[in-house]
Parts: C-alpha cells; structure tokens; sequence
C-alpha cells in the first residue's frame, strides 16, 4: 500500500520558514512557557561566541508535560494540541499565544542537540510523580533519508524519571547552530531584551510625569479572565543578563503623552494627548485634549490600546542612559504581551513617520502649508512644530486576540499580514500621532502669541490681533514724532527726546507686530496659489456639470422610449437617479466654487446681501449636512446688508462657520442663522447650532490656530486644523467688524456672533 514519507529536510526548511531570526526562535520557546501557565521564565547562556562549547537552557515552573504530552505535542510536527476548546491554559486559563507547533523548530533553528526534562503538576500532589528526560540530536535526525528510518527514530531518547522536583520545564540547547560574534550578540541582546513591553509602558504612569489619569492606570496587555495568572517574570541571565534598567531614562524625557483606547463595547477610539509636567511648566497654555472618533471598522477590528511618550528635545541622563533610551526608541507592537518584530526597529517605518519627516520637512501636518509661521523661532526639534521622526517616540501598541482576533501574523512571526484590518491599526494609531503633532502646534503657538503680543503692548486677556496692532504702533508713533517736532520749535529738546525715545519703543512694536504680517503674507501666497488653480478647477468641474446633465438626459429619453423588461428599466431607473444625485452635488460645488474663486468674486467691493451670501456657503455644506440629517435654517433677513467687501471673503467667513456647525451639530442637529440692524447702522449676524457646547467664557482658545476638537478628516468639512476661525477674524478685522462666542439660544448649544460695522 502507498503511502506518504516526510524527508527530514523538513525541519530545516520549517524552521527557516516559520522562524526568522534567533531572537525570534528564543522567543517562542519563552511563549510556550507562558502558554504552561509558568509565572517564571530563567533564560541563562554562556560561551555564546563558540558554537561548541555555548550553550542556552530555558527553564520554567510551568505545568510541564507527561510523556504522552511531550510525544504528542512537543514530538509531533504542527501539533493539534492547543486549537481545542477556546485555546486557554490549563491552570490559568492563559489565551495561547502559539498556535502552529512549532517551539521544537525553535529549538531546531538554534542548537543542534536539544536535552529536555519535564515534570508535569498536579493539583495538590506532593508525592513523587512521573517526568521524564529526552535527548534530541537534529544531525543525526538530518543524515537520514525520512522520518520513519530506523537511526531517525533512536536520535530521540526519551526516559521516564520519578522526581519530587518542582514542577516545570527545562530546555537546554547545545553545540549551536551558529557562533556569535559581537555585533550579532548586541543585536540578540537588544532584541530579546525587548521582547515584553517595559514596566514604563504597562504600570500607571507615576505623578512626575503626568499627574492626572488619561484613559486608563494600566492598559489591557493579555487576554486573562481576572488577575490570576497575571504575574509573568522572565529573567535574562548569564551572558543574556541586559545592563541596568535605563527605561525609566525614556520615560523621564517625555514631554507629552499620548493614549489610545480603541474599544469593542462602545465602537469608540478615544485618544487623550497630555503634556508632561515639565512640558506644562514650559508651556502654561499646554493642557490634556481628549477626542473621540467612531471605529472606522466596528464589525472587524482591531481593538486595542496604546501608550506612546513624546520626546521633543535632546534625551537627559547619563551617556549609558542614553544610549540604551536611543536604542529603545520606536512605537512597538504586543500581541498577549509578546513583541511582535519589526515593529518599532531602528530602520522600521510601520507609522511613515520618517517618510513625512523626509517629504515635508516643514510641514505642520501633511499638506499643511503653515510651518513658515514658526521658521525663526527656536530649533525644530525644540518647537514640536514639526513632523518628529521615529527615534523621538517611545511607546506601545498593546493587542489581544480576543479584542483582534482578525489580525493575522505571519507564517515567521515576524509581522501582520497587510490587509485592511492592519491597515486600520496603522490609521489608527497614526491619527493619535497627528492630533498630538496638532496640539503641540497649538501649545507652542499660544506661547509664541503671548510673546509677541507683549512685546507689542498687549494686554494678556485681550484677544490679539496683528493688523490692530500694527494701527496702533504707528499711530502711536507718529503721534509722538509729532509732539517731538513742537517741543523742538519750542526749545524744550529734554522732552522731545523722551517723545522720540517713545516713537522708537513703538516703531520696535511695529516691526514684531510686521513680523506676524510678513509670516501671514507668506501663507496667504501659497493659499493665493492654490486660488490659481481652483479657477481651472471651476472650469473643468462645469465641464463634467454638463456632461452629467447630458448622460441624465440620454437615459431619461431610453427609459421613455426603448422597449424594456422590467428589470433593465429597474436598472436605468437606479443609475438614472444616481446620476441626478452626482448632478446636484457637482451644481453645489461649481455653485460655492463660482462664488469664492472666480474673478467677479474679487474684482470689487460691494455692499453685499448677507441672507445671498450665507447661501452660498450653506450650498457647499448641503450635502453632507443631508447625510447627516442636519437642517440649516436662514432666517437673516434679506435687507441686512454687510460693509462694501468681496463677495469671495463673506462667503468664506460663512463657510468657515458652516463647516464647523455642522461637524458639531451630531446627526439630526439643527442650525440656524438670523440677523439684526444695530443702532449705529450696521448689523449683526449670529450663527447657532446644536451638539457640542462651546463656552464663552473660553471661546478666545478656538480662535487660535490648530486648536480644534476634530478628529476625523472629512473630504468636504476639512482636515479639522483649527484655522478656519483664526482666518475668519483675519477677514472680518480687515472690515472693522468682530466675531465672538456668545450665549446661545433656547435649544442650541453654541453661538458665534458678528458685529459688522455700518
């Protein structure tokens, strides 16, 4: 009778295969310790730079095995030992982290003998019990042809002993496969060293760093039903003994934190991105911002939490501390506690983080076109205006197979399968990253205002304006100048020099308050770019405006003439009305595009309807206020009329509003705009919605640039950057006119307020 043979090739081409690196092989054989229900793991090794004398044992007090088990598990190539049941540990119900049988090909990968001696636990037992030794010699097992030759099978020893020892395992690898020399040792040792997440990461972050807690004391690292079982200790010893504990010299250079906690009850990611207390001593404005975000993939994961610390500066310690902080840099990734390689290695850029380093040196956040606004100021690096790259984080990305169980890791164990779920996890994890990059750009801006306003004689609680500013310095001065020229004709030069000295303190006011205008001039040309081509952009859209127009036309007429069945007309029917629907989005768009960037809409300032101009706004928000089911109601009546401006800029006050009022309004929410004359003949305009609260009493924050509650990047809405108030009181200070927070109306929850001069 035929039947199959397995070449013992196998397991040398398994174990390349299925296990990538020593570190890794090493590695598994730890798990399935952890998998035995063992609390503590002893790696020892010695001679590791000579392949004949060096040696590696792995000992645990785990639940160890009978020599049934060791035969049908440890013997048998892709063991079905732990798919049964819901794949936990016998003792504490530990969720397995190995899956494939393949801790003996970990143990093939490293050494070429492996001696083994098992004594398995029993509940309660005292008394002798029945372990066993076994001896395996993979060269022997490697000369013959198959597994079934007689040599084959006595390369393995395997001896039943009685022992009253403590139960557990003991693997001892002999005559390795390969000598070790220095660098490949270093590079072992970093690598293993790291294989758990450090205590930094995993335990509650201590009041030095951060005094409040963000989003949770200790993030969910394993699948374990209660606290039993938790404690895991593995210790390195011998020539695998790692230095000092230098982790806390990362955890010590923070200047911000970021957690993330991606849950599978409430389908909800919430990030909470915190200065350290140093931070907040360096920047008072800095504070803890929280957001929350539905899960892009509710139905398929992943769910997880993540710890990451932000280094904006140099690393502080001494030079062993920080070399082994610099080594440890990076946002690995844990799966049940265990790292998972590459993530987070020197020259792994999972994250694209030195890629937008590398792109977009100056930017802000991807695409933004802002950085020239902090150019001068202090070294990037120190300024955390800047994409920072991967050496200046330090933290965790901490994954279950319950809370990710559509996470799939390669066949090497070393790394995800790159599907869309993984991608969700890189998304996910990258936003947190970029919303902290957005807060520190706030915190670090605020300073930057507060500065300059002082030097330009600002009041601190006054809201700053730099063309206000500018005004008044050179009002100021030229005043003072002319004071200086009477007292000059009168004799009195004593006090003429007083009133030049004063004009010279207010011409050094002019130019920091200029210094602001030049840095906004340099944005407002990019922005100017940009209007160039959106004028192009204009004419092409009308162009697919029409052809939609001529499709919708062409299928109306086939629906009324041609000779049918039932289901094509069904068809003609859907694509008909799918075809109406893109027709009123792109009249939308064209419609708001006309508006705001064609040359009639900045060719001359006019007196413009107020109740026209809002409409044209609200025509670029329609469409997603539909989705949304957001109603926006225009009640400013239809003769309030604004000072002469450019059509373009009311309708970009307006949108900036609308796009806001709608992000916050939440779904079925309601706004509402109305209008009234004042006294002095001008007018004011208030804008309301439902949703998000926004208090007065701290409506100046949301005019500062990159201070926003968005979270989620919308095509038509935005990326959420926090500059569309900071422009629109750009726009409307130009005019003479305001714009604050004010107290909202009976059933809505925020209100901004303009005041147009007469």
């Amino acid at each position: 009778m035929a039947k199959f043979t397995v070449d013992t090739h196998l397991f040398r081409e398994l174990g390349e295969l299925l296990v990538g690196r020593d570190s890794t092989a090493l590695v598994e054989l730890v798990k399935n310790a952890y998998d035995a229900d063992a609390t503590e793991v002893i790696v020892y090794g010695e001679a590791l730079g000579d392949s004949e004398r060096g040696w590696i044992r792995i000992t645990d007090n785990g639940v160890g095995m009978t020599r049934p088990d060791f035969e049908n598990g440890f013997l048998r190539i892709a063991s079905r030992l732990k798919e049964g049941g819901d794949r936990r540990s016998p003792r504490f119900h530990r969720r397995y982290t190995g899956a494939k049988g393949i801790g003996r090909l970990a143990a093939h990968k490293l050494a070429r003998t492996v001696e083994l001696s098992s004594v398995p636990w029993q509940d309660g037992a005292a008394s002798a019990r029945s372990g066993l030794e076994a001896v395996i010699d993979w060269d022997r097992i490697e000369r013959c042809q198959t597994l079934d030759d007689p040599d084959a099978l006595e390369a393995v020893e395997v001896r039943d002993v009685s022992a009253i020892a403590s139960h557990g395992t003991t693997i001892t690898l002999r005559r390795l496969r390969r000598r070790w020399t220095k660098q490949a040792h270093a590079r072992f040792l970093e690598e293993v060293q790291t294989f758990e997440a450090p205590r930094s990461l995993v335990t509650q972050l201590p009041s030095t760093v951060v005094k409040q807690q963000l989003l949770f004391a200790q993030p969910i690292v394993r699948d374990l039903p209660d606290s039993a079982g938790a404690e895991f200790r593995v210790t390195l010893d011998g020539e695998l003994r790692p230095p000092d504990d230098y982790w806390h010299a990362a955890l010590r250079a923070a200047d911000w934190v970021i957690e993330i906690d991606a849950d599978e009850v409430s389908k909800n990611v919430r990030y909470a991105i915190a200065p350290t207390e140093r931070t907040k001593q360096e920047l008072p404005a800095s504070a803890l911002k929280s957001y929350s975000v539905q899960h892009p993939s509710p139905e398929h994961g992943p769910f997880f939490q993540a710890r990451i610390l932000i280094r904006t500066g140099q690393l502080r310690g001494s030079d062993p501390e920080k070399e082994w902080a610099g080594r440890a840099n990076g946002v690995r990734v844990f799966w049940e506690g265990f790292r998972v390689l590459p993530y987070g290695e020197p020259r792994n850029d999972w994250l694209g983080l030195d890629r937008d380093v590398t792109e977009r040196r100056r930017g802000i956040l991807p695409g933004g076109p802002f950085a020239a606004l902090f150019a001068d100021e202090e070294p990037p690096e120190e300024s955390g205006l800047i994409h920072l790259p991967n050496k200046h984080y330090f933290g965790g990305v901490f994954l279950t197979e319950k809370r990710s169980p559509n996470l799939r890791v390669l066949v090497n164990r070393e790394g995800f399968v790159p599907d869309s779920v993984y991608e969700t996890m890189v998304s996910l994890v990258r936003g947190g990253i970029d919303l902290a990059t957005r807060v520190r750009a706030a915190a670090t801006f605020a300073r930057r205002m507060q500065r300059r306003a002082k030097r330009a004689g600002q009041r601190k609680n006054e809201p700053f304006s730099p063309s206000q500013s500018l005004r008044s310095a050179l009002s100021e001065a030229t005043k003072l100048t002319g004071e200086a020229a009477e007292l000059i004709k009168t004799g009195k030069v004593e006090q003429a020099k007083e009133r030049v000295e004063a004009a010279v303190r207010s011409i050094r006011d002019v130019g920091d308050v200029s210094e602001i205008l030049v840095e906004e001039g340099a944005m407002l040309r990019v922005l100017a770019s940009v209007g160039t081509q959106l004028a192009s952009f204009v004419h092409e859209m009308n162009g697919l405006l029409h052809m939609t127009e001529g499709l919708e036309s062409t299928f109306g007429h086939v629906r009324r003439t041609a000779k049918l069945r039932p289901s094509q007309r069904k068809v003609l029917g859907d694509l008909a009305r799918g075809l109406a629907d893109l027709r009123r989005n792109l009249e939308r768009q064209a419609s708001y595009l006309i508006d705001i960037v064609t040359p009639d809409a900045r060719r001359r300032r006019v007196r413009q309807g107020i109740a026209e101009r809002f409409d044209a706004a609200a025509r670029l928000v329609a469409f997603a206020a539909e989705k949304r089911g957001i109603t926006i109601q225009n009640g400013i009546p239809k003769s309030l009329r604004s000072p002469a401006m450019f059509p373009a800029e009311l309708t970009a006050v307006f949108s900036n509003l609308l796009t806001n009022a709608v992000k916050a309004a939440g779904p079925k929410g309601r706004i509402r705009a109305v209008g009234a004359k004042t006294n002095g003949g001008g007018a004011t305009v208030r804008v309301e919605n439902t949703g998000v609260a926004v208090q007065p009493s701290e409506g100046e924050r949301w005019f500062q640039p990159f201070e926003s509650s968005t979270v989620a990047v919308d095509p038509v809405l935005g990326q959420g950057m926090g500059l569309g108030l900071p422009i629109t009181r750009t726009i409307l200070e130009e005019y003479g006119a305001s714009i604050r927070f004010a107290s909202p109306s009976s059933g809505y929850a925020t209100a901004l307020e303009i005041e147009l001069p007469g």
